[in-house]
């Protein structure tokens, strides 16, 4: 099954085409909400870069099924953060990440996983955009610093910012 969609997605044939975005168009949706915050954006985004999967399917290496859901991701993920720097939405400071302390440690509260993903979104979006790409997609700072064009000091320094900026959010839940 697994084989015979890629092939038929790699002939460009529609019902393939429809059934992979029916598919997986939820979770692309919110993995786009989550970076952009705004539905509009995210749907527009989505469109892209589903038609960018069905457009460059050649360029999928072998990998099944979920090799394919991974490089989709990786698509929307890089529509998401061109569309920012298209806004010039991105700004990063060089900040010295000493001055912000152990932030490793999130309290250890309970909290519903709807009230997190709501303090997320309030980050500011270069704090945002680096926590989800660390701690959501699981990239490492070096691999932010070359999707962001910042250095790797910039992407940890941001990261341990929006743990700060969250650490004081779930603080005032409590």
């Amino acid at each position: 099954m697994e084989e015979s969609l890629i092939k038929k997605l790699r002939k460009k044939e529609d019902k393939a085409q429809e059934y992979f975005y029916k598919t997986y168009a939820k979770g692309m949706f919110l993995l786009c909400y989550r970076y952009l915050s705004n539905e509009e954006e995210a749907s527009e985004i989505l469109n892209d870069g589903f038609h960018k999967v069905f457009t460059q399917i050649s360029k999928f290496q072998n990998g099944g099924l979920s090799g394919l859901t991974a490089w989709t991701k990786k698509i929307m993920i890089n529509e998401c953060l061109q569309h920012i720097r298209k806004r010039k939405k991105l700004q990063f400071v060089e900040e010295d990440e000493m001055k912000f302390g152990d932030t490793n440690l999130m309290p250890d509260v309970d909290l519903e996983a709807e009230v997190y993903y709501d303090l997320i979104k309030q980050l500011p979006l270069n704090y945002r955009t680096v926590f989800n790409l660390y701690v959501v997609e699981g990239y490492s700072h070096k691999e932010i610093a070359d999707f962001l064009d910042v250095s790797e000091n910039t992407s940890r320094s941001h990261l341990l910012r929006a743990r700060e900026i969250l650490k004081e959010k779930i603080q005032l839940q409590l």
